[in-house]
C-alpha cells in the first residue's frame, strides 16, 4: 500500500470515529435531558476514547504526510497540497472524504452546542433553586425601639389558598 493509499484509509477511518462520537454526543443530549448522571459519565469515557483514537490516526496521518515530503520532495501541509502529486481518482476520494469530515464536525458541533446549552440552563436553574431556598433560610429579625425583636416568618412559596 501506497502512502496516499494509507492516507485514504485514514481519512475513512476517522469518519467512522467521528459518526461514532456523533451518535455518542446525540446519546449524551438524551441523558443530560434525563438528568442520568452516570450515562453521562459513561458517554464521556467513551467520548475520551474515541478522542484518543482520533489523536493517534491524526499522529499516524501526519507522519505519512512526512514521509510524503521526503519522498516526493515537495512541501506538503495539509491535504489540499495533495491535489498536485496523486492521481485524479485519489484526489477524488480524499476530497470527497474531507467533504464528509467537514459535514459531520459540522453536525458535532450543533450537538454539542446543544448540550453546553441543556447544561447551562440545568446550572442555571440549579443556582435559582440554590437562592430560592437560602433566602428562605436568611436571618429577618426587625429590631423594635424597645429593643425587642420581631421575627417573620417567610414562605417559601407564596400561595393564597
Amino acid at each position: 500500500m501506497n502512502y496516499v493509499e494509507r492516507i485514504i484509509e485514514l481519512l475513512e477511518e476517522e469518519y467512522k470515529v467521528f459518526e461514532r462520537v456523533l451518535n455518542l454526543s446525540n446519546e449524551k443530549t438524551k441523558y443530560i435531558v434525563e438528568n442520568n448522571l452516570s450515562g453521562i459519565i459513561e458517554i464521556l469515557n467513551q467520548e475520551k476514547k474515541e478522542a484518543e483514537t482520533i489523536s493517534k490516526l491524526e499522529e499516524e496521518r501526519q507522519k505519512i504526510l512526512d514521509a510524503l515530503v521526503k519522498e516526493k520532495n515537495k512541501a506538503i501541509s495539509n491535504l489540499n497540497d495533495l491535489a498536485f502529486i496523486v492521481t485524479p481518482d485519489e484526489w477524488q476520494k480524499i476530497n470527497d472524504l474531507k467533504e464528509k469530515l467537514g459535514e459531520i464536525i459540522f453536525k458535532l458541533k450543533k450537538a454539542n452546542d446543544l448540550n453546553a446549552s441543556l447544561v447551562s440552563s440545568a446550572l442555571e436553574y440549579i443556582d435559582f433553586m440554590t437562592n430560592v431556598i437560602s433566602s428562605y433560610f436568611s436571618d429577618t429579625t426587625t429590631y423594635q425601639k424597645d429593643g425587642q425583636g420581631s421575627y417573620q416568618k417567610k414562605n417559601l412559596f407564596d400561595v393564597k389558598l
